[in-house]
């Protein structure tokens, strides 16, 4: 059979497409392997991160080189266990417990630290801190006294920590003195805290407002209750001595002028004493009073027996009186006469009287 003309390329162009299958299929055992090595050479890890859970699939030689493959970076007071030296074996599980951040403040100072322990008086302890027996450690905004924190479970980790310091002070209060432990700002406070009863009249030596400080001396000077009778009305109230007088001064309803008191305002201050305020109000009046006038009597013998004739019109004349009048709460008991003068003179009344002849 004569070949035709136009069919002799076929079988080169077979032969470089078989040479290429080959090639292909070189080229993709050669990935596969690679793969296959690459899967063999791999190690597969479970990462806890407090208590968040990953899978890792890692070359790392060691934890702390799967940790960096990961992107966990540890802090000097992060755990890691196993530790990060230690050699990486697959299906390990490598658990990271990252510290958290606390803000103290103690003494004056505010710093962070990083810490594992959970509990308050743990951190405390792990920055050697010391608490005194009446101190108070304030966890996120409520305050505990140290002896009472103790007793407390704490789950989760507190944001800030702050120590309040105790401070000792002298109560004195007459003839008794009391020892107290505050850990409040100001005298006033730290009183309250203590439990002592304050009346708006006592006096407080510092006062009140003062900062408290070791060895303040804090003295009490007691009110007494009192009952105040003045301008209609009684007030039950409390006020210092030693005197009425000074008690009444206090309170803002002192005698005036002529005012009096019951008892005097000399008199020293008791309790449950009883002051009457008199109030005493003098007025200055005049006062007319006519000064009738007299009838004088002539006898005239020019006139007829029995008959009379008015020789002048009589006139009453007049009397002035200042008077001094008192009141004692609105009522009037006294009046005193202090001046009295003629304002006018009364003119007589003369009458002519007949009379029988001599």
């Amino acid at each position: 059979m004569t070949p035709q003309k136009g069919s002799a390329p076929a079988r080169p162009l077979r032969r470089r497409w078989a040479r290429a299958v080959l090639v292909a299929a070189s080229a993709a055992l050669i990935v596969s392997g690679a793969l296959v090595a690459d899967r063999l050479t791999r190690k597969s890890v479970t990462l806890d991160v407090s208590g968040s859970i990953q899978r890792l699939h890692t070359r790392a030689d060691t934890v702390g080189e799967a940790l960096r493959d990961a992107g966990i970076s540890l802090d000097p007071e992060d755990l890691a266990h196993p530790l990060p030296q230690s050699a990486l074996r697959g299906g390990m599980t490598i658990t990271v417990r990252k510290a958290h951040a606390v803000a103290l403040q103690v003494d004056g100072t505010l710093r962070q630290v990083r810490t594992q322990a959970v509990h308050p008086l743990d951190v405390l302890a792990e920055q050697a801190i010391s608490l005194g027996l009446y101190d108070v450690v304030q966890v996120n905004g409520q305050l505990y006294p140290a002896q009472q924190l103790k007793q407390v479970e704490w789950q989760a980790p507190a944001a800030i920590i702050r120590v309040v310091r105790s401070v000792t002070m002298k109560l004195v209060e007459g003839d008794a003195t009391q020892v107290l432990h505050t850990t409040q700002a100001d005298v006033g406070r730290a009183l309250d805290a203590a439990g002592v009863t304050l009346y708006l009249a006592d006096r407080i030596t510092p006062d009140p407002s003062t900062p408290v400080a070791d060895g303040l001396i804090v003295a009490i000077e007691r009110s007494v209750p009192l009952t105040i009778i003045a301008d209609g009305q009684t007030l039950n109230t409390r006020a210092l001595g030693p005197t009425v007088g000074d008690a009444l001064a206090q309170i803002g309803v002192a005698p005036a002028d002529l005012d009096s008191t019951i008892p005097p305002l000399e008199t020293l201050l008791t309790p449950n004493m009883t002051i009457r305020v008199v109030r005493i109000h003098e007025d200055l009046t005049t006062q007319d009073e006519p000064i009738p006038f007299t009838t004088i009597t002539r006898q005239d013998s020019t006139l007829a027996p029995g008959e009379e004739r008015v020789l002048q019109g009589g006139a009453d004349g007049l009397r002035r009186q200042q008077i001094r009048k008192r009141s004692e709460d609105g009522r009037v008991v006294g009046r005193e006469t202090v001046a009295e003068w003629i304002v006018r003179t009364p003119v007589p009344r003369i009458v002519a009287q007949g009379s029988s002849a001599p």
